[in-house]
């Protein structure tokens, strides 16, 4: 079973934060069903760095960039756009050679 990264967005308003978890849960659960070891990083590095205070968040975004590094693919949920975060997460996949897949959206 290989690892998958998956890179969808988290941010938002308070709706659009409860939309996103949802979709990030979808993914990592079809991610599995695919046969892929899923990596979110997104769903639980927020439980414990406060993604309104800056460093807390840069933390947060370099940690989820070293969990991508082992991943042989990332899968993309672009249903409700590509964030900030995303692009970097997509533009480092990108340049170490990682299979993209996407889900929802454009590559």
């Amino acid at each position: 079973m290989e690892c998958c990264y998956i890179c969808s967005p988290y941010r938002g308003n308070v709706f659009e934060r409860i939309r996103n978890r949802k979709y990030a849960r979808y993914l990592t659960a079809k991610a599995i069903k695919m046969g892929y070891a899923p990596i979110a990083p997104h769903l639980y590095i927020t439980q414990v760095l406060n993604d309104k205070i800056p460093e807390e968040r840069k933390q947060g975004l370099e940690a989820g960039l070293k969990l991508l590094r082992p991943c042989k693919y990332i899968m993309i949920g672009g249903k409700y756009g590509i964030s900030e975060g995303m692009k970097a997460e997509i533009e480092a996949a990108r340049a170490a050679g990682k299979k993209i897949i996407t889900i929802g959206g454009r590559k």
